[in-house]
């Protein structure tokens, strides 16, 4: 059997699939979709994956796996048992306890129950090979990379990720988790934040940053707080520029930086500093000389609900202004083929989605706008009860 490998997905699933095959498209890895869900991915590889440094790259993903095996009917207990024992006795220590666990990603009381009596049925062989073993279990139908994390299964054990692709059951051994330790220290740890002018989450900045052809010189020019810079240097862009009109964005970014270095112990060539968007060649960004621009733009006065359309409606025409104005500094900024990965609002009013009305008119600037998958010119991030989406886009100058 080939290579085959499953990716739990997180809360945006098409952002996280765009960043999977942008990754492993730059790494020249040949690969073929075998099903996508909004839960997971299976994917099948001609050579095998470092797990290790693509589950430090992506920001998107909650778990990989590599498949064991696959079947076509559970209809057979006792010859499932005997593969999964065989696979555990070739993995696992068995002179310590051993834990396992299954995670299941559907909606299934028949698969369920079933998966119960295999669970049993594999701890009662256990016990009369006076082997010491342990069924790790959630209130959910699929083990948290929490658990796994406290449990040890990667390590000492086993979470099998239960995948359903038209009848045919792949079972996957979990291989590694997201990093949610390191996620939430990136987070909520940083000493500067800044809800008023808006939060972004890392691990969408980290799935933007993913987008972006090159890792050299990237520019993000409404740095804020400086999420995307600190993720730039996570996944180790050769230089890092940030912008902002705000001196306390500029204060913040400097601080949560210095922070970063000291903290993961990390060099980083950066250069952050005080600026309109519209003046970044008049303060010393010279020309041709950026690789990419990914950025958060001002998103809009925050809404509490209670505006009128006439105030969204104000909100549009002036951020039209302002990103078209940007794009054309961006234009002169970027090298040839460099690229933009940059949100953009969506204001929901009475659940309607108004957009920005400026893709033709970033074209006729010198862009032009890239799939981020096959029939997906933009992918939404959104959260229950927003009243803003971000709509992510990816351009490249011509």
């Amino acid at each position: 059997m080939k290579n085959i490998y499953s990716f739990i997905l997180g809360r945006s699933p098409k952002l996280s699939l765009a960043e999977i095959q942008s990754v492993l498209n730059s790494q020249n890895i040949d690969f073929q979709i075998i099903k996508i869900t909004p839960k997971f991915l299976i994917l099948e590889t001609k050579e095998e994956l470092d797990i290790e440094s693509l589950n430090n790259t992506l920001g998107g993903i909650i778990k990989i796996g590599k498949v064991e095996f696959f079947i076509d009917k559970l209809d057979n207990l006792e010859n499932l048992k005997n593969t999964f024992i065989e696979v555990i006795k070739e993995n696992c220590n068995l002179d310590k306890k051993i834990k396992f666990g299954f995670s299941i990603y559907e909606n299934n009381k028949s698969l369920e129950r079933f998966i119960y009596k295999l669970s049993i049925s594999i701890k009662k062989y256990f016990k009369t090979e006076k082997i010491s073993s342990r069924i790790v279990t959630s209130k959910n139908n699929d083990l948290s990379a929490v658990i796994v994390a406290k449990e040890h299964l990667i390590e000492l054990g086993f979470d099998v990720q239960i995948l359903n692709s038209e009848g045919r059951f792949y079972f996957s051994r979990t291989l590694a988790i997201q990093d949610f330790e390191r996620f939430n220290a990136l987070d909520y740890d940083r000493p500067r934040v800044d809800s008023k002018s808006g939060m972004m989450p890392p691990k969408l900045a980290k799935m933007m940053l993913n987008l972006a052809d090159d890792r050299g010189i990237i520019l993000d020019p409404f740095c804020g707080s400086g999420t995307i810079l600190l993720m730039a240097a996570e996944i180790g862009f050769q230089k890092i520029i940030g912008s902002d009109i705000s001196e306390k964005a500029i204060e913040d970014s400097q601080e949560n930086l210095k922070w970063y270095v000291e903290r993961f112990n990390k060099k980083v060539d950066n250069y952050i500093f005080k600026s309109d968007v519209k003046r970044l060649i008049q303060e010393g960004i010279e020309k041709d000389s950026i690789d990419c621009v990914v950025s958060e733009g001002y998103l809009g006065q925050p809404l509490r609900g209670y505006e009128d359309f006439s105030f969204i409606k104000e909100q549009i025409i002036d951020l039209e202004d302002l990103y078209l104005s940007s794009f054309k500094v961006f234009k002169d900024l970027l090298k040839s083929g460099g690229c933009v990965i940059i949100t953009l609002p969506i204001f929901m009013f009475n659940n309607r989605e108004n957009h920005l009305e400026i893709i033709d008119e970033i074209k006729k600037i010198g862009f032009q706008q890239e799939n981020l998958l096959e029939n997906d010119h933009s992918l939404i991030y959104k959260r229950e009860g927003q009243r803003v989406y971000r709509e992510v886009f990816k351009f490249t100058k011509i």
